[in-house]
């Protein structure tokens, strides 16, 4: 019996070295050679920024579906081309006429592609609608006879970029990018179907003036609603099937700048004022000025990106490629834009990378966000990007700073082990595609890698699992500089 135990922890502690012996090469190799790999797109490679060199890959100039490890992408592009201290301003006007406490005329916001203004998500930053308030309390203003104008023509339509899936568009992961956003272009909808299948009156938070909701449910036995948008109603097109039950769903608001404007007569009503909506008022104003109110200055691009990657909002992540167009060299000082901002953008961002050595013949980006299936990189292309930004450090600002950690998102077993602190990365999933691309150690980053898988076997949860036993074979025993 002694020796049974004796040969046990001999053949336990033969294991534990075999794996603490196994290269980067083999640890990839054990990973790729999974039963649910053997017919799978999959690139991986891992990069030694000290050398920098590929020190361990598969397939690691196929280009895969890259999903949101898109957005990383965009975030250095952006932080070069625009600056790591960049910020949206979005001026308000008034254009009229102020006699004493009374304005007469046109409140004027106009839309320059600013995707935070009233977002949830950056809490920190200031308020437009309460900087508008003070402003004209501090002019002095107290009666306001005219229109609010959200002017939303900056961008031109559609919104979205053609590469996107119709059926994403009306989905609050699919929010457009308009020249005036408002709310993260996102409402709640909420709607009973009872059990006599009567729909109850649908209730949108918050309220959009002129939004309209259509019901073209089929019901029935199954809860399979879509959500589909119509620009020009503007609707809400419920289709599919639905049964008896409560209804709540993050959806798509194709009107932002209605819900901006109708956000500041609230606010005018409430706060004092004596307002007064009159659409014509500025046609009787007989010596019209425009006057600068307020220039609203969003958070600074760093705390954009930061808040972008960790959520994987891709209404921010394409909004910054339509700035990086509207920044671009031919475009700039143009009042609008034209119709193929989006492509514009992309130009722009592969001569910046091309500027900085990176090779761009494996990138096929069709948006800003990933959400484009028709998105597509090559592993080797991904680490050559991030070995590039830990040099590069635009403004100063190194990416990983920016990068969430793993904790959580790789699996199981790789967020109960030390290394889930300690790799920053971007994931990006969506039908047959999970990828991963990032940095190890955090603080410090010795190695870029990637994995890019498309299309396995087995549950997206047993994919991630392996992903995450590759890192800690990858990085569990590897000494940081």
């Amino acid at each position: 019996m002694k020796r049974y135990f004796i040969l046990i922890i001999t053949l336990a502690l033969l294991a534990l070295t075999s794996a603490r012996a196994m290269t980067p090469q083999q640890a990839v190799d054990r990973f790729a050679g999974d039963k649910n790999l053997a017919h799978a797109s999959l690139g991986v490679a891992v990069m030694d920024l000290t050398t920098d060199s590929v020190i361990a890959s598969h397939d690691l100039d196929q280009s895969d579906i890259t999903a949101s490890t898109m957005k990383t992408v965009t975030s250095a592009a952006a932080l070069g081309l625009l600056g790591s201290d960049f910020v949206y301003e979005t001026p308000v006007y008034l254009d009229g006429e102020i006699k004493g406490d009374r304005f007469k005329g046109n409140l004027v916001v106009r839309g320059t592609g600013d995707p935070t203004l009233g977002s949830r998500y950056l809490k920190g930053q200031p308020d437009i609608v309460a900087e508008i308030i003070a402003a004209l309390h501090e002019r002095g203003i107290r009666r306001i006879e005219g229109t609010i104008v959200a002017d939303d023509s900056y961008y031109p339509f559609p919104y979205y970029p053609s590469s996107w899936d119709v059926g994403d568009l009306g989905w609050s992961y699919g929010a457009a990018v308009h020249a005036l956003n408002f709310g993260d272009n996102v409402v709640r909808l909420t709607f009973d179907i009872d059990s006599t299948l009567q729909v109850s009156p649908f209730t949108v938070t918050p309220a959009v003036p002129g939004l309209q909701v259509i019901n073209r449910l089929q019901l029935g036995y199954r809860d399979a609603v879509e959500p589909y948008l119509e620009y020009a109603t503007p609707a809400i097109v419920l289709v599919g099937e639905a049964q008896a039950g409560n209804y709540q769903f993050n959806v798509v608001n194709p009107t932002p700048a209605a819900l901006l404007a109708d956000s500041i007569a609230h606010a005018l009503q409430h706060g004092g004022f004596k307002f007064k909506l009159k659409p014509n008022a500025y046609d009787k104003v007989k010596n019209p000025n425009r006057t600068l109110l307020v220039l609203h200055r969003s958070a600074p691009l760093t705390d954009v990106i930061t808040s972008l990657l960790d959520r994987s909002d891709n209404m921010f992540a394409h909004a910054l490629l339509r700035t990086i167009g509207a920044h671009d060299r031919s475009m700039a000082g143009r009042d609008l834009m034209y119709s193929d901002l989006d492509a514009i953008g992309i130009q722009a961002v592969k001569r910046w990378l091309e500027g900085n050595g990176v090779d761009t013949a494996p990138l096929f980006m069709r948006d800003g966000s990933g959400l484009a299936r028709a998105n597509k990189s090559s592993a080797r292309f991904f680490v050559q990007m991030l070995a590039m930004m830990q040099r590069v450090q635009p403004g100063g600002t190194r990416l990983c700073d920016l990068m969430p950690t793993a904790s959580g998102r790789v699996g199981t077993t790789l967020k109960a082990h030390p290394l889930a602190t300690d790799i920053v990365l971007k994931s990006g999933s969506m039908n047959n595609v999970q990828c991963f691309v990032g940095y190890y150690p955090a603080r410090n980053p010795r190695y870029a890698w990637a994995i890019l898988a498309n299309n396995w076997n087995g549950t997206r949860a047993q994919l991630k699992e392996m992903m995450g036993e590759l890192l800690i074979n990858l990085f569990g025993d590897s000494e940081q500089p």
